[in-house]
């Protein structure tokens, strides 16, 4: 008798060791795809504002500097409301990643 409540209460262990597993699984890769949206942002970001300071230093009067600003203002909030929609999608996807491995989890406790 004790042998059989043994070997259940290790396969429960089991079960739920590999739950825990793939929980965190989920939520480092999904830590490591947000932290690629960052770096990505801010390497584009970074080569932004080089080219930008180099159409500043090329400009040739205000008109062309109110130009420059404007389109790389513009350019700016498309990015920064692309990197944020990047952002979300990847931590979504792991939240979703995370929800399904705690229902299996639940399905496989019954």
């Amino acid at each position: 008798m004790s042998t059989t409540t043994d070997n259940a209460m290790m396969d429960a262990w089991k079960r739920q060791l590999d739950a825990t597993m793939r929980v965190t699984e989920a939520i480092i890769e999904g830590s490591t795809r947000m932290h690629e949206v960052q770096i990505e942002a801010a390497t584009e970001a970074h080569a932004d504002a080089v080219a930008t300071q180099r159409s500043l230093a090329a400009a040739a009067g205000p008109a062309d500097l109110l130009r420059i600003q404007t389109e790389w203002l513009a350019a700016n909030q498309r990015k920064s409301m692309e990197y944020w929609r990047h952002l979300y999608e990847a931590a979504a996807e792991t939240n979703a990643r995370v929800v399904r491995c705690l229902g299996d989890a639940a399905s496989t406790a019954d």
